[in-house]
């Protein structure tokens, strides 16, 4: 099945419909990306079934997906010609290649193909192309064929090739194995250790700068700690936070025993390549010192893209390596390695389902050149949108508290030297409304910078009154 965009920017732009499934919305994991600012980044979905039947899956989108005018409720088979829309776009499906109807078309009402208007056809590689004439439409559409089954033949040569060639050298090319890789990472990689109210929580990080014991972990490992260690070498050293991103899930402790330590050399997403093999690496959830490291490989999906987790209570992650490679509990913080043994992500979310379908092989990692951006003021002690407080998101009603909010939990060296630890549900901040998600906290404290002072609306006591606190923003 095709599906063609019959409004706005994109209009006459037709995509195929291809695996099992395809996705429509505005974020990067879509394989149809609409530029409308009423459609969520995962929008809908088409699925396509046995003998070729295709459904479409509407995935709770606030605005709502309609077929023929109809609201769709959940999901319903398409069988080409329904008028499908999603906010103020719209999407025509067809049986058949929407250029070989024009083609069809033209033949009959024009004779001379040449002489039929314009047309925009999408090529079997994704490239979009305006040709005059469909006649010479048809001719381009014939040589793309011939150039893809030329180059399919090219890769089957080189294939061979490429057997022959390992065949007769019988190793892998000098690239390291996963577990070179592992083993190579072993001293760069850490187990991070907090203390939470009512008991712990556990992930990975690795070594920044082993001179001065910089340690990188995502911020939902430490988020709400009393108390942090760092797992090096076989013993756990007390560390504190430097600084920290919550809106860009990274957090930078710091130790003052280094010895064992190494640090990690910085890859570039410039240099990593769609397909290249790539292993994550971090510690199992509840590790304890006599844990191994452990590893998972797998390619890269995306090189860089966003990624917006479906929860409310989680960040939205703007340049995320995505990959193929398991993601297991604990390796939150681990380092994403190429074959060059350079981290090239931090890992931090996999995406297991989609409007309640499962899913599997989607993993994110914090880009590192998102990495690179941010680390240098964090580790300079200079924190992005944090006030010292770790962040839990309240869902309507908490303990007689009526208003929505973060509760903010005090974190052990999260207030500035001599300041009260903020405690209580936070519903605004420098008078703007947070709401209970993550989106809305991160929106209040955008333009708040490190050592900014800023006036939170804390309700402290359940039935009472909040008041207002003036925070300084480490």
């Amino acid at each position: 099945m095709w599906v063609t965009i019959g409004s706005g920017e994109g209009k006459g732009l037709s995509v195929r419909v291809e695996g099992e499934r395809f996705l429509i919305g505005t974020g990067p994991e879509c394989q149809l990306m609409v530029a409308d600012s009423k459609v969520a980044p995962l929008h809908a979905y088409f699925e396509v079934g046995e003998g070729g039947h295709v459904a479409l899956h509407d995935l709770g989108s606030a605005s709502g997906t309609f077929v023929n005018g109809e609201r769709l409720d959940g999901s319903r088979t398409v069988e080409g010609g329904e008028e499908i829309r999603i906010g103020d776009t719209v999407l025509v499906p067809s049986v058949a290649d929407p250029a070989e109807e024009v083609l069809a078309q033209a033949l009959h009402d024009h004779g001379d193909l040449d002489e039929a208007p314009a047309v925009r056809v999408t090529t079997d590689a994704g490239e979009t192309v305006e040709v005059i004439g469909v006649g010479e439409q048809r001719r381009l559409r014939e040589r793309i064929r011939l150039a893809t089954a030329l180059g399919a033949g090219a890769a089957a040569l080189a294939l061979i090739g490429l057997v022959v060639f390992l065949a007769t050298r019988g190793d892998d090319g000098g690239k390291p194995s996963p577990a070179d890789i592992t083993a190579d990472a072993k001293k760069r990689t850490v187990l991070i250790k907090a203390e939470i109210p009512g008991g712990s929580s556990g992930g990975t990080g690795f070594v920044l700068d082993a001179e001065k014991g910089l340690v990188v972990t995502n911020f939902h490992v430490v988020n709400g700690g009393t108390h942090f260690q760092v797992g090096v070498d076989g013993n756990l050293r007390d560390a504190r936070i430097a600084g920290a991103a919550p809106c860009d899930d990274l957090a930078v402790l710091s130790v003052e025993e280094t010895s064992g330590m190494e640090t990690f050399p910085l890859g570039s997403q410039k240099e990593l390549k769609q397909g290249e093999q790539v292993v994550a690496v971090g510690y199992p959830a509840s590790a304890s010192l006599d844990d191994e490291l452990s590893s998972t490989a797998g390619v890269v999906s995306r090189v860089e893209g966003s990624f917006r987790a479906p929860a409310a209570d989680a960040p939205s992650y703007p340049n995320v390596v995505q990959t193929d490679a398991a993601l297991n509990p604990g390796n939150s913080g681990g380092p994403l390695i190429d074959e060059r043994k350079h981290l090239v992500g931090v890992n931090a979310a996999t995406l297991t389902s989609i409007g309640g379908q499962p899913i599997q092989g989607q993993g994110y990692a914090i880009g590192v050149d998102r990495v690179k951006e941010l680390i240098g003021p964090l580790r300079d002690g200079h924190s992005q949108g944090w006030g010292g407080f770790g962040l839990e998101f309240a869902k309507g009603k908490l303990k007689g508290a009526a208003s929505k909010g973060v509760i903010a939990v005090p974190m052990e060296g999260g207030a500035v030297e001599g300041a009260r630890p903020v405690a209580g549900l936070v519903s605004r901040i420098n008078g703007a409304k947070i709401g209970s998600t993550f989106a809305g906290y991160c929106d209040a404290v955008r333009s708040i910078d490190s050592g900014q002072t800023a006036v939170l609306t804390v309700q402290t006591k359940p039935n009472v009154a909040p008041r207002q606190l003036q925070v300084k923003f480490r």
